[in-house]
């Protein structure tokens, strides 16, 4: 499939993610619970430590002394998973259906990524953070904190990409993939 066959494809896309983008902006804990319920759940259960959820903060961990919130949330990995894997995914796919539902399908399971990955991203923060506490003043762990994000986030997004790739071309193996 060129691209002119998909551009009305891509553009729905795109639009999807900026409409989801400006949500953002607005929402709140509670808005995002979709994806902060989950991921407290997964920290909760790997750490042995409950949470308490308070709407203005989030979740608050007194043991972990941490708090899950809007900016932990996973949304903007959310969206750019989703953003990858829709154009990765669309171009395997001839029937007008079959494409429309690229955009609900690569949302969910762009989600269902983001909740373990965030949960990921949070557990080894937590791991390197009570490592290097003592070895590097206070201002620095929140660049520690940020730059792991990053690390983890893109490690998981290139991943994500190989294996949906490789997945992709072993179930359709006679597309055209362009």
């Amino acid at each position: 499939m060129n691209l002119r066959n998909n551009l009305t494809y891509y553009l729905a896309a795109i639009i999807v993610f900026v409409l989801l983008k400006f949500y953002f902006s607005s929402a709140d804990n509670d808005s995002l619970i979709f994806l902060l319920k989950p991921t407290d759940f997964l920290t909760g259960l790997v750490t042995g430590s409950n949470s308490v959820y308070i709407s203005e903060i989030g979740f608050y961990y007194e043991k972990l002394n941490i708090i899950i919130d809007k900016s932990c949330s996973g949304y903007n990995f959310w969206l750019l998973s989703f953003l990858m894997l829709f154009f990765l995914t669309i171009k395997y796919f001839n029937n007008h259906f079959h494409k429309i539902l690229v955009i609900p399908s690569c949302l969910l399971f762009a989600g269902i990524f983001t909740i373990f990955i965030n949960t990921s991203r949070i557990l080894i923060t937590l791991i390197f953070q009570q490592h290097i506490k003592n070895l590097l003043p206070d201002n620095f762990h929140f660049a520690v904190h940020e730059s792991l994000g990053v690390i983890t986030y893109l490690s998981f997004l290139i991943i994500i990409y190989l294996i949906a790739e490789k997945l992709l071309n072993k179930t359709f193996p006679h597309a055209e993939s362009t």
